[in-house]
Formats: C-alpha cells, sequence, structure tokens
C-alpha cells in the first residue's frame, strides 16, 4: 500500500512538472505569434509609406485636370492617357519641350557620369584597399568630408570654373559635376568591398607570373562583380535624379528630364497631370534597371560592400 502510495505521488509530482515546460511553451509560442503579427504590421505600414508617393505619381498622371484638382480627392476615376499623350507629342499642349532630348542627355550625363566615377573609383579603392602609403587616412578622410559637402556650397564655384572652360550647357559639364560627388562614395563602398577579399587570391596570381594590373583585371574584378553593381546603380540614381547641378550649369541643349519636369508651370498655375507624367518617365527606367540587376545589388550590399 505504501508503495502504490508512493508510486502516485511520484506520479503527480511528474505530472506537475511536466505541465511547467508545457505552459512555458505554451507562452512562448503566443509571445512568437504576437511578436509575428507585430512585424507583418510595421512591414505593412513600411509598404504603405513607401509605395504611397508611387501611386500618387501614378494616379495624377492618369487623372483629368478635373479629378486632380477634386476636394476631397477621388480615389476612384476613369484613368486618362491625354497627360502621356501631351507629354510625348501626340496631343496639342501650352507647353514647348523636346522630351526625346531630354531624355537622351539624362541618359548620357547619368551612364556617362557613373562609368567615369567607376573608371577612376575602382583603381583609387584598390589602393587604399591594398597598398599603405603616407596620407592614406587623411585621403579617406578627405574624400568622406567631400561627399558630405552639401552639393548647394559647390554649384557656384563649378558654375564658374564651367564657364571658364566654356562646358556650360553641355552634358561634359554635368557629366564632372556629377563624378565629383560620385567618386567619393564608389572608392569608399568598393575599398570595403576589396578588403573582405582574400589577398591571397592576388598573390596565387603573382606566383603564376601576372603582374598587379594583371590580377586586378583577370582576379580582383571579377570577384568584384557584385560591389561594382551596387556602386553603379547608386552612382546611377544619383545622378538620374539629379536637379540641382542641372538646372544651373544647363540651359536648354543638355536640360535633363528633372529639369523638364519641373517646367511645367503656366500663368493659370501647375500643371500637375504632364508633370506627374513626366515624374513616371524619370522613375520607369531607374525602376527597370534595379529589377534586372537587384540579385547583384543584393549580393554586393550582404557582401561587406556597406562595411568600413
Amino acid at each position: 500500500m505504501k508503495k502504490l502510495n508512493s508510486l502516485s505521488v511520484t506520479a503527480s509530482a511528474q505530472n506537475e512538472v511536466a505541465q511547467v515546460p508545457s505552459t512555458t511553451r505554451r507562452w512562448r509560442l503566443r509571445r512568437r505569434h504576437v511578436e509575428d503579427v507585430l512585424v507583418t504590421l510595421i512591414l505593412l505600414a513600411a509598404c504603405v509609406i513607401f509605395f504611397f508617393p508611387i501611386y500618387t505619381i501614378v494616379s495624377v498622371s492618369l487623372k483629368l485636370p478635373i479629378d486632380i484638382m477634386a476636394s476631397p480627392p477621388r480615389w476612384l476615376f476613369q484613368p486618362t492617357l491625354q497627360n502621356y499623350e501631351a507629354l510625348v507629342g501626340i496631343r496639342p499642349s501650352e507647353f514647348q519641350f523636346d522630351l526625346p532630348l531630354h531624355f537622351r542627355n539624362s541618359l548620357v550625363t547619368a551612364g556617362g557620369s557613373t562609368l567615369l566615377s567607376l573608371v577612376l573609383g575602382t583603381p583609387a579603392a584598390y589602393a587604399f584597399a591594398r597598398i599603405r602609403f603616407r596620407g592614406d587616412q587623411f585621403g579617406l578622410l578627405a574624400l568622406l568630408a567631400m561627399r558630405m559637402l552639401p552639393p548647394i556650397t559647390t554649384v557656384i564655384p563649378l558654375f564658374l570654373l564651367m564657364k571658364n572652360f566654356r562646358l556650360l550647357d553641355t552634358s561634359i559639364a554635368l557629366i564632372l559635376a556629377y563624378t565629383t560627388f560620385n567618386l567619393p562614395f564608389v572608392i569608399w563602398m568598393l575599398r570595403s568591398f576589396f578588403i573582405d577579399l582574400p589577398s591571397e587570391l592576388e598573390e596565387a596570381s603573382w606566383i603564376d607570373g601576372a603582374s598587379r594590373w594583371q590580377a586586378i583585371l583577370y582576379v580582383i574584378l571579377p570577384l568584384s562583380a557584385p560591389g561594382l553593381v551596387a556602386a553603379a546603380i547608386f552612382s546611377l540614381m544619383l545622378a538620374w535624379n539629379d536637379f540641382l547641378f542641372a538646372v544651373i550649369l544647363t540651359s536648354r541643349n543638355a536640360s535633363t528630364l528633372p529639369v523638364l519636369a519641373a517646367g511645367f508651370t503656366t500663368e493659370m498655375g501647375v500643371s500637375w497631370g504632364i508633370m506627374m507624367a513626366a515624374g513616371s518617365v524619370i522613375v520607369l527606367p531607374v525602376l527597370i534597371f534595379t529589377l534586372f540587376v537587384q540579385r547583384y545589388l543584393v549580393a554586393g550590399l550582404t557582401s561587406g560592400a556597406m562595411k568600413g
């Protein structure tokens, strides 16, 4: 009898001990569920905040003037393409502009400055990452300080410089101006990426008879493709979306799309429909380009390209 009582006491104690982990497990699962719900709500809110300006641009570009000025705003409306037709010249409007010229100027200046920044920044970043020389840290800090300068503080000196060299209203002026601000960013980004690459790879190529330049060309650059693409994307976006330098250094021949989008004003006010249509045209090429190379962009950012 005593043995049965002791067995029952032992069993009840085991049940109580077993209930404690079970209760703790349920509490942890419930807390994890609450955390998942909160994270999901935060991500949804972030998506709404991010996509709302894009939705506003696209929706306004598809509205008639009466729908644009409606108060309260009309969320349901009949879409129309007349703003895009006016932008490309199919429908007559009160504005005189050359959309293909502005698009070509934006493409040339953004692409040219990105290419020049990579050509100049890649060997400079490699030198800062692999070679120790007097003043290297000061040079890095000077580049960082140059990038931190507000663009408005340099636009007047750049204007006077381009005027003296007779480069105003040319794509070369914008390419040089954009490279001035993109180059420090490219150097810092690629330097961190080069530091993460093992130096033994270059040493192995030197043993095989390759020179330093051959090692850079055939070993370092192929391995650095994600970092190069990430730097190119950021440089391209900064140059493509610039308004300040374009409006100061150009007037008509080399004017870019952001300047075009800001010019749809009349004595009656702002033509919001055509302006938003131009904004959609500005955003679309960079969005398509980013979607095509997003795999390299993510790889570049997660491989240490933004560290250091």
